[in-house]
């Protein structure tokens, strides 16, 4: 198979200028593509190369692709991915789809910058991986256009499959490798680029320690959407198991007032979710308590109507720590505060 796998050619379509994106940029190109990578046999044909994270964490809102003059016919399925990297090593072997969009080739007459929004903002925290893939009869010249200027290496990675049988959510099961593998000295980036909005949730102030002397935590996965139903999820570890507790959320900004021997970090007025059990061990009293609460459910239920789309919010778990000594039975944790996407 690696008989077939890509060949090298000149692009001597003519450049422009790329287009500029607001918000977090993810760019390893310098602009000026001098070379592509296609394949040679009918294929689904996918490039995909790793980024690091502006901030330890990101919503990627779009992808852009550079498409060279005649590379395949206007209207051409394109489908763009963006993967999370789990262990932060830049190896695709375990990453994780978190976003796929269809969109078409566009009529091409220079090579520039094509933007494919993603209709729900894809999170990722450390490194992560963006690509495109499409299906090819094998007789286009060049496809996936490259910076071989760019002195990086590992980045750049590509993966043919038989037409119709490649998978985004199964990387490890495909046939792939980084750019390094087709030529001793060959280096280079794909011209791909990726956006982010850079409005991740984020966590402040400091969780109360608790009576065993454990350091509560609040935490979150997903994206904070006003419109998706469900998906973006708030959770607590290391509280006490089997204990009561809550997730307390306000629009106010954060506040630093004390409360119960810990600190309240979320400004009045504040609103309280439905109570809750930790869970955990039984038959001692430990540490192996968690609380979780899904956000957008709430929103979707309706409960609070003020949570709108550009919404900031700012919540923190309370749970009862009855080893302490009243007034002071409280377990706190630290805070987070995040704006709602639409």
């Amino acid at each position: 198979m690696r008989n077939h796998i890509a060949s090298i050619v000149t692009v001597l379509a003519t450049l422009s200028t790329p287009t500029a994106y607001a918000g977090n940029q993810y760019v390893l190109d310098d602009g000026v593509p001098n070379a592509s990578l296609t394949y040679g046999l009918p294929s689904d044909y996918c490039w995909f190369q790793s980024f690091d994270t502006a901030a330890p964490s990101d919503a990627i809102t779009s992808v852009q692709v550079m498409w060279p003059v005649g590379a395949l016919p206007a209207g051409s399925e394109v489908h763009v991915c963006v993967w999370e990297d789990p262990n932060d090593d830049g190896d695709p072997s375990d990453a994780l789809l978190v976003s796929q969009e269809l969109g078409t080739v566009p009529n091409v007459t220079y090579s520039t910058y094509t933007a494919y929004p993603l209709h729900a903002p894809a999170p990722v925290s450390g490194k992560f991986f963006v690509g495109a893939f499409v299906t090819t009869n094998g007789l286009y010249p060049a496809i996936a256009l490259m910076d071989f200027d760019s002195p990086l290496s590992m980045r750049a990675w590509y993966s043919p499959a038989p037409a119709g049988t490649f998978e985004p959510e199964h990387l490890a099961g495909s046939f792939y490798s980084h750019v390094e593998t087709l030529g001793a000295g060959i280096h280079g980036v794909f011209m791909l680029r990726a956006e982010g909005s850079g409005e991740t949730p984020t966590t402040y102030c400091v969780g109360k320690t608790n009576s065993l002397g454990c350091h509560p935590s609040i935490h979150f996965y997903g994206v904070p959407s006003a419109s998706a139903g469900s998906g973006f999820h708030l959770y607590a570890i290391d509280v006490l198991n089997r204990a009561p507790g809550m997730l307390i959320y306000g629009t106010n900004g954060h506040a630093t007032t004390p409360f119960g021997g810990g600190t309240l970090c979320v400004a009045a007025p504040l609103r309280r979710t439905p109570t809750q059990y930790s869970g955990g061990n039984f038959g001692t009293v430990d540490c192996t308590g968690t609380y979780h609460f899904d956000f957008s459910a709430w929103i979707a239920s309706g409960n609070d109507p003020t949570l709108v789309p550009g919404t900031s919010v700012n919540a923190q778990f309370v749970y009862r720590d009855a080893g302490f000594a009243a007034p002071n039975t409280v377990g706190l944790t630290d805070a987070i505060d995040f704006t709602l996407a639409p």
